[in-house]
């Protein structure tokens, strides 16, 4: 007996698409790659070469192709909702990158779109499958550290990569398009993030949003964001975002302190240390082998779930709900 196997395509393939997301989909159970679609030719047939796929550079032509069941959208958010929402009708499976539309009215649109359809709509919160972080969800949801009380994660981006990426005046600092600045969408990993760790909702927050010029670079502005939350059970918990390290001191940093006075520890996405009142006692993981290539940020096991919901196999986990509750809580710090 042959096993039923979902055509997939991915459209857009800057950094995650390409690099991220193609490879992933080509190493999954269940998946076959149909096609890759950019609109820059060069970029779609180099990629496609390497992978040997078709190419599309129109992405309604490549919505005609019966193989395509499924679409990875990894474009800029500007453009998420008419991508999706063509994608949707056409009877094809989504996953898709946050934020999932700069608006959260546009959202619940693709949500009910969808559910009308008949289809799979995954919003691309991949933290849930990063390996470390699900061993502290584990560790948390086996009693590890009794209750979680209080919650911190940071995340920092060398300056000269964000302006590489998002330099002034594009889409990323032009609220109309991506709903915010650049910490506006980095933000809301870290805070779906907490969320499912803490097991709670977030019932307040308040955000402080530093916006700097700095120096040694033209025409950029670095951010210094710092939220504090409240979840429904009383626990606490602070989240901080920065683009103004240089190289090298970009990192990312989760602690987790519960009610029996132990605290879980994440440093970026390779290990884990579970205090205890004495070093013999203490516990660490080191995740090296699996913090590389497409499994390292949850790419590869994200694409994996995706597929396996469109067969049948596994129940969605990550909903649109999910996605429009995060941004609800990031699209605080927006002022107007």
């Amino acid at each position: 007996m042959v096993e039923k196997t979902v055509g997939v395509a991915v459209t857009g393939l800057g950094f995650v698409g390409g690099q991220a997301h193609v490879p992933a989909v080509k190493k999954i159970e269940g998946a076959k790659l149909i096609a890759v679609i950019d609109v820059v030719e060069e970029l779609a047939k180099n990629v496609a070469s390497k992978y040997d796929v078709k190419y599309y550079t129109d992405f309604n032509k490549a919505l005609k192709d019966p193989k395509i069941e499924a679409l990875i959208i990894a474009v800029p958010t500007p453009f998420h909702y008419n991508l999706a929402s063509e994608a949707i009708a056409h009877g094809k499976h989504v996953l898709c990158e946050i934020p999932l539309t700069p608006n959260v009215a546009d959202a619940y649109k693709l949500k009910d779109q969808a559910r009308k359809a008949g289809v799979i709509l995954i919003p691309d919160l991949n933290f849930h499958f990063v390996p470390n972080y699900v061993k502290v969800k584990e560790l948390i949801d086996q009693g590890a550290i009794g209750e979680p009380i209080a919650v911190t994660f940071s995340e920092s981006i060398a300056a000269k990569d964000l302006q590489v990426q998002w330099p002034a005046g594009s889409w990323a600092w032009k609220a109309e398009k991506s709903g915010g600045y650049p910490d506006f969408t980095l933000s809301q990993w870290g805070i779906d993030l907490i969320r499912w760790l803490v097991g709670r909702e977030i019932e307040e927050v308040e955000w402080m949003c530093n916006y700097a010029p700095l120096e040694g670079f033209e025409k950029f502005t670095g951010y210094n964001t710092v939220g504090i939350v409240r979840f429904s059970n009383e626990a606490v918990g602070t989240l901080h975002y920065s683009s103004t390290v240089v190289r090298g001191e970009g990192t990312s940093r989760l602690e987790v302190l519960g009610n029996n006075t132990k605290t879980i520890r994440a440093n970026w996405n390779n290990s884990l240390t579970l205090t205890a009142e004495s070093e013999t006692e203490k516990k660490t993981w080191n995740f090296d082998a699996e913090a590389r290539g497409t499994r390292a940020w949850g790419h590869r096991q994200i694409d994996q779930h995706f597929v396996n919901c469109v067969l049948c196999k596994e129940k969605q986990v990550i909903t649109v709900d999910d996605a429009i509750k995060v941004q609800s809580i990031a699209r605080k710090m927006v002022k107007k």
